[in-house]
């Protein structure tokens, strides 16, 4: 009887005794002390608001996922659907009626696909492309007044009571007496796709003519994606293309390297230009005639 009381009194003793705390390894001290012993909420800030002054909540810092400051003067273009998306099955379904295909391999190799008129002459299609008022009809404009060297022929505008270009600018340039250059500068605005990829047809050369201020960067690149779409991947390959980064000397132009970055442009010949001046043009104009002809031809 004595022993059964004591063993009694020795499991009620062990009843009362407190659990004593066990280290796993599975859990980290920085969690079992947040679990064990919690904190109290940190008081918000008192804000010190100025007579009349609106009163704007102190944002909260996120305790998560906190993105790093982008590098001073870093230029974010938007990519809202508006204003830089273009819809490729649209576009790709105007470059087909305008009867935009694969290159065939004739028109890769220099001499076998010319285009010839009733005299015999070789007609080579250069083609001024970029968004609206960058610049392209100023620049054929200075062209057609200033190069002497060159025969050229009556400049035809087809423009709006503005000014701009709403089907295309054209003028014939005579190189010799074998060759002719067609050059074409087309509509920039958005609602003129359909025209704009019709010019495209049977193009041998091309200017790409962007506007170097940052308020027109989606522009820039809105026409240089819906380039790629209408002509190709094949022929934005061989096609010879030049670019032009028109109105250098405003004071918010943008970096050459970084537009050219952004527009994904890098191994074409770059002319930075200023069409109202004609900086740059004629070099310019001398290069696509020069890549185009050795294109066509092979001279």
């Amino acid at each position: 009887m004595y022993l059964l009381r004591r063993l009694a009194s020795r499991i009620r003793g062990k009843k009362k005794e407190e659990p004593k705390a066990v280290d796993t390894p599975d859990e980290p001290p920085a969690i079992r002390e947040a679990i064990d012993e919690p904190r109290e909420a940190t008081p918000p800030e008192e804000v010190e608001v100025a007579p009349g002054e609106p009163f704007t909540a102190p944002r909260e810092t996120p305790r998560v996922g906190k993105r790093e400051p982008l590098p001073t003067g870093t230029l974010v273009a938007s990519t809202a659907t508006t204003e830089l998306r273009i819809d490729e099955t649209s576009t790709s379904n105007i470059a087909r009626a305008a009867r935009i295909r694969p290159q065939a391999v004739s028109e890769i190799v220099a001499g076998e696909a010319l285009k010839r008129d009733e005299e015999g002459r070789i007609h080579i299609k250069i083609v001024f492309y970029g968004p609206s008022l960058s610049g392209k009809t100023t620049a054929l404009r200075w062209l057609f007044a200033n190069v002497r060297a060159l025969a050229k022929g009556k400049i035809v505008e087809i423009s709006d009571e503005l000014g701009r270009t709403t089907y295309f600018d054209f003028i014939p340039v005579s190189a010799g007496e074998k060759v002719i250059f067609d050059v074409f500068t087309v509509a920039g605005q958005r609602r003129h796709a359909t025209q704009r990829i019709n010019v495209l047809r049977g193009v041998d050369g091309m200017i790409f003519m962007a506007d170097s201020t940052p308020e027109q960067m989606n522009e820039n690149l809105a026409s240089i994606q819906e380039l790629r779409i209408a002509l190709g991947t094949d022929r934005m390959a061989t096609l010879p293309i030049v670019v032009s980064l028109n109105k250098r000397d405003l004071p918010n132009a943008l970096p050459v390297d970084r537009m050219i970055q952004m527009l994904d442009l890098d191994g074409y010949p770059v002319f930075a230009t200023v069409a109202t001046e004609g900086k740059n043009l004629l070099r310019m104009f001398q290069r696509i005639l020069r890549d185009s002809l050795v294109y066509k031809v092979g001279v």
